[in-house]
């Protein structure tokens, strides 16, 4: 475990409207989570939570530089905006980043209120915005959940589609192979792997892919991805489901939009699901 990291913590989704992304994502067979209020950043979000890891689907709604931050993202577009990555000893991450030559800011604390099953909760996270050049491409932060007890109950991680996990996050970026040395830097030796034109991040749990705009179909066949954003941007999110069979069967009965190829995986284009291009693989 490099720099006192575990891997990807969770994926956050930007968009406009919060209550209708929940029922976006109840349709595509999510369970969420109830709102939570980020109070020192002015924004809210519904969290599709998993055993190790979750999706947060964030929307502005009061005042700050994040909301801001988040309000000039989605007046271009919804989709995948960053990813969190995770640590049980953030100041011992920083430190250790910063010994690597990562000019990396002390953290920040946040909370976030909501209701919980064993009633009204806070939970507190240590948070910092890695530097542009620790992940290149990709908006990073390094977290640690200091109240992580509260975090999961059985009825948040019940999907009626079978959902478990984050497999993969795909960023298009212009010259993946030049940001090798980076990325290692963040999540050890040899952590990225070059294949021909497209980089695979081993986190320590999870994939990021880095890959050529003009080479994201060779990752995601048959993708609806007409329509990319200019790069680095991240464009798709593949999901570990318990079996791809009752998924598919789940989205039919919700007249959801998807294609399956002959090995079973699912793929949800990003008009399904607030610009997020969605595969659904075998766990």
């Amino acid at each position: 475990m490099a720099n006192y990291i575990r891997g990807l913590d969770h994926a956050v989704i930007a968009v406009r409207d919060l209550n209708q992304a929940a029922e976006t994502f109840a349709r595509l067979g999510f369970t969420l989570t109830p709102k939570g209020v980020h109070s020192e950043w002015g924004t809210a979000n519904h969290c599709i939570m998993f055993g190790q890891d979750y999706i947060a689907l964030q929307a502005a709604e009061g005042a700050g530089s994040e909301a801001e931050s988040l309000r000039a993202y989605t007046a271009q577009h919804e989709g995948l905006i960053g990813i969190a990555i995770g640590s049980d000893n953030g100041a011992a991450a920083i430190e250790s980043l910063r010994r690597a030559g990562l000019d990396v800011p002390d953290p920040a604390s946040l909370s976030r209120k909501l209701e919980t099953p064993k009633g009204t909760a806070t939970l507190m996270f240590s948070e910092t915005l890695l530097p542009a050049e620790a992940t290149p491409g990709v908006r990073s932060r390094l977290v640690q959940h200091i109240t992580a007890e509260r975090e999961r109950f059985p009825e948040w991680m019940a999907h009626p589609n079978g959902a478990f996990g984050i497999a993969a996050i795909t960023a298009i970026i212009d010259e993946p192979a030049a940001l090798t040395a980076s990325w290692d830097k963040v999540f050890g030796p040899h952590s990225s792997v070059l294949t021909d034109t497209t980089v695979t991040v081993h986190t320590g749990r999870g994939l990021v892919f880095l890959t050529p705009p003009d080479d994201v179909t060779q990752l995601h066949p048959e993708a609806e991805l007409d329509e990319l954003p200019p790069a680095p941007a991240l464009v798709a999110l593949a999901l570990q489901v318990a079996d791809t069979g009752r998924a598919a069967e789940l989205l039919a009965r919700n007249k959801v939009s998807f294609s399956r190829d002959s090995e079973g995986t699912i793929r949800i284009p990003p008009s399904e699901a607030h610009g997020v291009f969605i595969e659904m693989v075998g766990g």
